[in-house]
């Protein structure tokens, strides 16, 4: 019986390592583009292009380079054995989409590209729908509008009925969210259909008029644009 040498090192072939991170970085622009539009999450989502152009290439070269030697693989076990994340993952989508990412660089490390390709097409095209789901909802609620009060400022006693009246009177199409208020300030949450920013922003001249100083910021497509 022939035994394998744990220390013998295979050479890796590099025309096979540069189509493999090629088709790797082809995916991670889909993915980030994919993941771009079809988010329900509160962040900026050019943050995930970068990631995911360091993240699959890197595991595509790690796993290139662990599969020529047994030492190297049995090695990164106890190297990830020891490293820890200070700062955990909170949403499982997010988890997800850094997962999906992983499996493709594992797949393509592996020169497993037809399957790899075959189950992130599939992957792909069950996203599909949320990406109709999320224009819909975009249409129905296209603005998160904050207003938040100070009512040392504001000489006379607070009413919402003046806020609402002063919306009604713009003809914007919304609902509220949140209100909270204090002793010393009051907050709005507003969900808006879709408005022009120049009418949004009217809200807090019209508010000024009629005796109440706002700080007011619009929240547009999940992202903080004023």
């Amino acid at each position: 019986m022939d035994f394998v040498n744990p220390y013998t090192v295979i050479d890796i072939p590099l025309l096979d390592l540069v189509r493999n991170m090629g088709v790797g970085i082809f995916m991670a622009l889909i993915w980030s583009s994919i993941i771009g539009r079809s988010t329900r999450l509160v962040v900026d989502t050019s943050q995930y292009r970068p990631l995911f152009l360091l993240l699959i290439p890197s595991m595509i070269l790690i796993i290139t380079v662990i599969k020529s030697s047994i030492a190297l693989s049995l090695g990164l076990v106890g190297a990830l054995s020891i490293v820890r994340f200070r700062t955990p993952i909170k949403e499982p989508e997010e988890l997800l989409y850094i997962f999906v990412g992983i499996a493709v660089g594992l797949g393509l490390g592996a020169n497993q590209i037809l399957a790899t390709i075959i189950g992130f097409v599939v992957i792909v095209l069950t996203m599909l729908p949320s990406l109709r789901d999320k224009h819909k909802a975009s249409a129905r609620i296209a603005s998160l509008v904050n207003l938040s009060f100070d009512k040392t400022e504001i000489k006379t006693d607070f009413n919402c009925e003046v806020i609402t009246g002063v919306l009604d009177s713009l003809d914007i199409q919304y609902r509220i969210k949140r209100f909270s208020e204090s002793e010393e300030r009051s907050e709005m949450v507003l969900d808006c259909a879709a408005t022009p920013i120049v009418e949004l922003s009217a809200i807090r001249v019209r508010l000024l008029e009629n005796g109440y100083p706002v700080e007011i910021s619009i929240t547009d497509n999940a992202r903080l644009i004023t």
